[in-house]
């Protein structure tokens, strides 16, 4: 049976594994959102069960076998499917309806916020001595964002470059006194990988922005910070990533005191001596 997507052990699967193959197969959208719990009592069987049943596939628990089957619906649905996906719903294909959407995606980050880690994430930014950004794809977005926000902090920002060995000519100069935020959401791009590997050796700091609640991040130093951007079939907005940056940002202006708005005044005062040769 190692022909299914998420069975790595070639192992004999008992009846009631095989109903939970059947399941997965036919209801993957539905399997990602459910509890261990929820699956026991689907089929009729129990959390023990479910859990043995995650091992003979050839994950460590069940957590890791539902990542395996998130990604592997992300994976099949291209964008464009994604898009076609959303204009064919009734609740988002509408302008209105689509800004709904978010507004649930941004209710459902808020569900899952973790305002220890966000401080956590505010005492990591203000405690490094430079700031690394690492996004791929739209999700540069995001860390173009935040480095007009820190950049005006008075923090030392660099932007990783997104792909090739390039990033290797970045990484050689990384020390414990830094901090890397990665932006990653549904899959964690293979250049984040390398950076939270190489972080093992050198122990520097990483905020993590991620789509997966469940995820293997088992170091000390990173901070996983979960932002809810839809199903996996759906077409994805920075909504929500960009209300949850901005809440991070505002949380470290709020910890900085007097000395962000320090920053923010000499670069009002800046604007205003030079406003006639650059106009505002």
């Amino acid at each position: 049976m190692t022909d299914i997507y998420f069975v790595k052990n070639d192992v004999h699967f008992t009846k009631t594994e095989k109903k939970i193959i059947d399941y997965i197969i036919a209801s993957p959208q539905e399997f990602i959102r459910m509890s261990i719990g929820d699956v026991a009592r689907c089929i009729g069987s129990s959390e023990p069960t479910v859990s043995r049943f995650a091992r003979h596939c050839g994950y460590s628990d069940f957590k890791e076998l539902k990542n395996a089957v998130l990604r592997h619906v992300a994976e099949e649905n291209p964008p464009a499917g994604k898009l076609n996906f959303t204009l064919g719903s009734g609740s988002s294909n509408t302008p209105a309806g689509f800004l709904r959407r978010q507004q649930y995606c941004i209710e459902k980050t808020l569900e899952f916020l973790d305002e220890d880690l966000l401080g956590n994430a505010a005492d990591a930014i203000l405690a490094s001595d430079t700031v690394y950004l690492y996004a791929k794809g739209a999700a540069v977005s995001m860390a173009e964002l935040l480095k007009f926000r820190l950049n005006r902090f008075g923090k030392k920002v660099i932007l990783l470059p997104a792909g090739s060995s390039e990033l290797f000519e970045y990484m050689n100069f990384f020390t414990k006194k830094d901090l890397v935020i990665l932006f990653g959401f549904q899959k964690t791009p293979k250049e984040a990988a390398v950076i939270l590997d190489h972080q093992k050796k050198v122990h520097y700091r990483c905020i993590f922005f991620t789509s997966r609640i469940y995820h293997s991040l088992d170091q000390e130093c990173v901070i996983p910070l979960f932002v809810f951007r839809g199903e996996p079939s759906e077409y994805h907005s920075m909504a929500a990533p960009a209300a949850l940056l901005d809440s991070l940002v505002v949380l470290l202006g709020a910890k900085m005191g007097e000395s962000s708005s320090g920053h923010l005044d000499r670069l009002y005062r800046l604007k205003e001596h030079y406003k006639t040769e650059i106009p505002r």
